[in-house]
């Protein structure tokens, strides 16, 4: 298969098929099966862990596992097509209002566990943050092991991965393995258990440019996301941060696939990783903004760069693995800096994509880009999800992604074209930051009746009062030098959609929000570091319009005819996207909000079944598992796992 040709200077889609050392104490408390009181676990420290790496404590035995189901859940998103879906239906719509706390962990302050899924495997609960990883009992909360990293970055992360027997967690930019029974660092896997994977993956692509001793984080190079894996593969992802870490890692049969970002910094790019996931050893690299000749993608990407730096494209989640045809997908995030693209005329490939790379080598197969030459930090980054739907007698194999700017794509994974028509559409060109030049079309989705898709948030701030409305732009509008222009900007963030075999509808989290922001012109001047801020140095001033109260959208899709199902409006606290939801076989969505609320709802009709007010925030996206044949749903609130079942 032959590159695809370079994008035209002119307007048009972006797509291309391409060939080719304190101690933890942990309170569990809540009503378990047999009605007695949970009892505290205290977390101490114990011998050095392998390595000299870390130490691992142990508090308990393994759970009992007797008679009954078990079902697992292995990864962030469950699957290798991301889509959170569980067959469990045990809780269902007949039942669900029954839900009740089966028990709960305060963790301590200090240890932010604010976005983590957490993973059950044969009755143990896994989460870490920080330095701490923690196994816990499923069915109580109870403390089974801690391990304790010697050296922790404080990263804010969203959960570990686990491939045979091993629990793969991110510290900064460095992976770990832990052997997922007892808690102790895996020797064969990089130093003593410690692999520091995104150092390697600079010097494996840029021998000479970065030394075997390069520190990632002098880059701007964090992870946030869990690998993906797969047949002894990690895959992992790599991001800028906005003063966050970036995203982690992912697998495919031992081979780790993560990619690595740190979102409003300033990186030469997001990297995606291939690792073996038993020594560590890097299999490829791919660059989401390819920086040298040699760089997969580059005679395309390149002249979409101007002559600024090519900067930014982090990979905030979790990559979506399909095993048949050999692909692996990744969502890229916005360039850098976020507001002033002045240093970077053109459309800036491949961020704010949809990617498909070969598996085995790593290489471009496919990419489309959502929105050209971002001006409002829009990152593409909520998915990927693949799902599977016959129409008319044939079988469509489809992916799905969104983003910020509340609007959802729906493409052939195979070949990366559009199952229905996304058509360029004249946008706003007008802007007052200097040399800057707006890209004049971004693509819109449409349906199979040809007409433009339902956004699943505002794409328009409404506003009551009038000096408000006169300020309110339409979407894609260029923020300004000195007029406070209010935007609408809330959409999806890194909390994945999830897509239910049994309803066939594909479920994503939004948010309803408005911005008013004033450029600061930076140029070209933002260098890579730690220090390298591509969002914050680019803000004169910002309001966040505390007179357009946000809300928390769900909606279900059907994304083969791109027709909207339903959509039910929760409240919120916060402007800003987080926690994605889960699907199940007993025809449930269950979302978290910011404001505190649990909900069930109805998968088919978007009704509300079921609520549990939390004390704190949930940012977290929830999970399910079956341990002795009872079903149980969780989620993080700020600081507290709840752990839920019928009585």
């Amino acid at each position: 298969m032959t590159p695809a040709r370079n994008p035209s200077p002119r307007p048009r889609p972006a797509r291309h098929r391409v060939a080719g050392p304190t101690a933890l104490f942990f309170f569990a408390t809540g009503v378990l099966a047999t009605g007695v009181l949970a009892a505290g676990a205290v977390l101490a420290w114990a011998s050095p862990a392998a390595g000299g790496q870390g130490r691992t404590t142990s508090q308990g035995a393994l759970p009992n596992i007797t008679a009954g189901g078990q079902t697992n859940w292995t990864s962030h998103n469950v699957d290798l097509y991301n889509r959170r879906y569980s067959p469990l239906d045990e809780v269902n719509t007949a039942n669900v209002e029954q839900l009740a706390e089966r028990w709960s962990v305060v963790v301590p302050a200090g240890v932010d566990v604010g976005q983590v899924t957490p993973l059950v495997v044969d009755g143990v609960m896994y989460f870490h943050a920080g330095a701490s990883v923690v196994a816990l009992d499923a069915e109580t909360g109870e403390s089974i092991w801690t391990l304790e990293l010697d050296a922790g970055a404080r990263n804010r992360v969203r959960g570990p991965t686990y491939g045979d027997g091993t629990l793969y967690v991110y510290n900064g930019s460095d992976l770990v393995a832990a052997d997922a029974e007892t808690g102790e660092l895996v020797e064969t896997f990089g130093d003593g258990g410690v692999l520091p994977v995104v150092g390697l993956a600079l010097q494996h692509k840029y021998p000479d440019l970065y030394p075997p001793t390069v520190d990632p984080a002098s880059l701007g190079y964090r992870i946030t996301t869990p690998p993906a894996y797969h047949d002894n593969t990690l895959y992992v992802g790599s991001a800028l941060s906005q003063r966050h870490p970036p995203p982690r890692p992912a697998s495919h049969d031992n081979p780790l696939y993560a990619g690595s970002a740190l979102s409003e910094g300033h990186i030469p790019g997001g990297l995606v990783i291939a690792t073996d996931a038993t020594t560590g050893a890097i299999r490829w690299v791919f660059n989401t903004i390819p920086q040298r000749p040699q760089d997969d993608g580059w005679e395309i990407a390149s002249p979409t760069w101007g002559t600024g730096a090519k900067a930014g494209g982090g990979v905030w989640t979790q990559p979506a693995i399909d095993t048949e045809l050999g692909l692996l997908y990744i969502n890229s995030g916005n360039p850098s800096p976020d507001y002033d693209g002045s240093a970077r005329h053109g459309i800036n490939l491949f961020t704010n994509a949809t990617i498909a790379l070969d598996l085995e080598t790593g290489a471009l197969r496919w990419y489309y880009q959502a929105i050209h030459h971002d001006l409002w930090d829009w990152d593409h980054v909520t998915g990927p999800v693949l799902f599977d739907v016959t129409r008319g007698g044939r079988m469509v194999k489809g992916v799905g992604a969104a983003g910020k700017n509340c609007l959802i794509y729906f493409w052939h994974r195979e070949t990366g074209e559009p199952i229905n028509p996304m058509v360029e559409t004249l946008v706003p060109t007008e802007t007052n930051v200097p040399g800057e030049e707006v890209w004049p079309t971004q693509p819109i989705p449409h349906n199979a009746r040809g007409v433009p898709m339902t956004p699943f948030c505002a794409t328009f701030v409404d506003m009551d009062d009038p000096e408000q409305a006169a300020r309110s732009r339409q979407m894609y509008t260029p923020y300004s030098v000195n007029e406070h222009y209010i935007v609408a900007h809330g959409g999806s963030s890194f909390g994945s959609p999830a897509f239910s075999p049994r309803t066939e509808l594909l479920y994503v989290t939004g948010k309803n929000a408005a911005v008013s922001l004033v450029v600061r012109p930076v140029g070209d001047s933002i260098r890579p570091g730690p220090h390298g801020d591509g969002h914050s140095a680019n803000i004169e001033e910002i309001s966040r319009i505390p007179d357009y109260p946000p809300t928390t959208t769900v909606t279900a899709y059907e994304p083969v005819s791109g027709e909207e199902a339903w959509q039910q409006v929760l409240p919120a606290l916060t402007t800003i996207g987080a926690s994605g939801n889960l699907a199940t076989a007993g025809d449930l969505v269950f979302q978290g909000t910011d404001a505190g609320g649990f909900y069930a709802l109805h998968a088919e009709t978007g009704e509300r079944l079921f609520q549990h007010d939390a004390p704190r925030g949930i940012r977290s996206s929830p999970l399910t598992y079956e341990v002795n044949g009872r079903q149980y749903v969780a989620v993080i609130a700020t600081n507290t796992i709840l752990a839920f079942a019928l009585p």
